[in-house]
């Protein structure tokens, strides 16, 4: 299979999919609250956050492509490296698509009923610029679209007690972190929270700043697609049964 004909495919699957959910979604997430609003007669004013689901969305439909995907990707013969293009090419245009989309829907109000996005809000990320706004929006649910790609393939990789062990050496990490940042003295403990707020942007004087958020999460989303590229040369189509 070409590399132009595996990114066609996925795309299209991806593509599909999200217009399944946005349809899902405005049935439940507007037209459900609207209606809502309407036979109550309520005058409070009601907002619906539009990234959230789409966040969640973008991790499922990573992690339940890897599955079946890679599977008919190798029986196809593509290689390996060209399936890491093809995925990381497929959640970069997913990931601007539905950005670009959940930013349009954030400008939407219907009488009482707003669609915001709390991230790019006042109280959070604010940026006039609306480039910057949707490079923020962008990066965050690549970033998400990575991580389920590295959960896919480990779970899809992984079984049984060998899984199991993984989990937890992995969610012991920040517990080890907190217990020794608790342990330390006060200078120890103000350099992580300095460290913490410089990789999120947040000071005092200026509130949160999205440029080095967005560099946090860029670096986040490297380091996922490094593990995945790696996990990715070692997955193996396994039988049913193994």
């Amino acid at each position: 299979m070409k590399f132009q004909v595996a990114t066609r495919y996925i795309l299209i699957h991806q593509l599909i999919s999200l217009g399944i959910f946005f349809i899902w979604w405005i049935l439940f997430g507007i037209l459900f609250p609207v209606f809502g609003l309407y036979v109550s007669g309520s005058n409070d004013p009601v907002s619906s956050d539009v990234l959230i689901p789409i966040v969640f969305f973008s991790i499922i439909i990573s992690f339940l492509s890897m599955n079946s995907d890679f599977k008919f990707f190798i029986q196809c013969g593509l290689k390996r490296f060209s399936i890491f293009i093809v995925n990381l090419s497929a959640i970069a245009i997913s990931s601007l698509l539905s950005s670009i989309i959940a930013l349009l829907l954030s400008k939407l109000s219907i009488d009482k009923f707003n669609l915001t996005i709390f991230l790019i809000s006042k109280d959070a990320y604010h940026s006039d610029n609306f480039l910057l706004s949707l490079l923020l929006v962008f990066i965050l649910l690549f970033f998400f679209s990575s991580l389920g790609l590295v959960l896919g393939t480990f779970n899809d990789i992984f079984s049984g007690f060998k899984k199991i062990i993984i989990l937890l050496l992995v969610m012991s990490i920040p517990i080890v972190l907190s217990i020794l940042i608790q342990l330390g003295n006060s200078a120890m403990k103000n350099k992580w929270f300095n460290f913490l707020k410089s990789i999120i942007g947040y000071s005092r004087e200026k509130g949160f700043s999205p440029l080095p958020f967005i560099t946090t999460l860029f670096i986040g989303s490297i380091v996922l697609l490094f593990l995945f590229y790696f996990m990715n040369r070692s997955h193996e189509v396994r039988r049913k049964g193994v």
